[in-house]
């Protein structure tokens, strides 16, 4: 038994007519007659009572009827959600992000992405940016919203993301209007993990040797809160994207790095030739929140 046969059967029992149901299903009569007498033979049943006047409908038909009808609603049910994942209106978009970008691109992004598609589900993963280039790689998310990227994932530029020196309230450079990164010689710095993102922290090292200054922190964290925490605490002080400055924990103040260099790029992540079109819709509401660029 197919769903089309049962489709025949449910025009010829609303029509009670085998010619007006052929009509209906633009086809010719002997060919629709001939696909009942096989439905009616797979099922061991007749369907309908058969005279030169008229054409009724069986104990066997008058309990498959209702049953027909439930069964193609559920199979165009089907149709129309598969065709709306193809199209992009519902599905599940995994994503993974940096956890610097949680305090205000994502929630940005997530939130013009619901209100255009609000059908679609997210699957959101904290990762550094190396482990997001695996993820991707290895299937396991559609997107990625890191620093770095490598060969078989595509990027494109969000934005280039000023550095900001965090410290403590009581600390010397607190209240300055500016900070200069030669100014942090010396100091105990809280930085983020090395294992977890060497990326990063490349970036970092490679900016501070650039100054004369070695970076190499004396407690690393995977996580923004936790760092700011120790900072706020008057741990040491960290370098961290101004995107995470809606965090104030007491204590804590942010002031703006002079040198030119101190800022590092957020990326959009993508598998090579991605054709999801879930992805391709990403794409379009980061490019239209921060009109993003091709990375030099």
């Amino acid at each position: 038994m197919n769903l089309q046969r049962l489709r025949y059967f449910t025009a010829v029992a609303e029509e009670l007519h085998f010619g007006r149901a052929a009509q209906r299903l633009h086809m010719s009569q002997p060919p629709l007659s001939q696909q009942i007498r096989l439905l009616e033979r797979e099922l061991d049943a007749p369907l309908f009572d058969r005279s030169t006047r008229r054409v009724t409908l069986t104990e066997a038909g008058r309990f498959l009827y209702p049953q027909a009808l439930r069964l193609l609603a559920a199979a165009d049910g089907v149709e129309r959600l598969m065709s709306q994942r193809r199209e992009g209106h519902t599905g599940t978009l995994r994503v993974g992000f940096v956890d610097s970008a949680a305090y205000e691109v994502m929630p940005r992004v997530l939130a013009e992405y619901r209100r255009r598609r609000p059908r679609v589900e997210f699957e959101l993963h904290t990762l550094s940016s190396d482990e997001q280039v695996k993820a991707l790689r290895a299937g396991r998310i559609d997107l990625g919203i890191g620093r770095a990227a490598a060969d078989g994932v595509e990027a494109t530029l969000v934005m280039h993301e000023r550095l900001l020196l965090a410290a403590g309230g009581a600390h010397r450079l607190a209240q300055q209007p500016l900070a200069a990164l030669r100014d942090l010689a010396g100091e105990p710095i809280i930085g983020f993990d090395r294992g977890a993102s060497p990326s990063l922290h490349a970036v970092l090292a490679g900016m501070f040797s650039a100054q004369g200054v070695a970076y190499d922190p004396m407690i690393e964290a995977t996580e923004y809160t936790t760092i700011l925490g120790f900072v706020a605490a008057g741990e040491g002080v960290a370098i961290v994207p101004a995107g995470v400055q809606t965090f104030r924990p007491p204590g804590l103040h942010y002031v703006p790095i002079s040198d030119a260099a101190a800022s590092v790029p957020l990326l959009l992540l993508t598998r090579s030739g991605e054709p999801l079109p879930l992805v391709t819709q990403a794409l379009d509401v980061v490019t239209e929140l921060y009109t993003p660029q091709s990375p030099p």
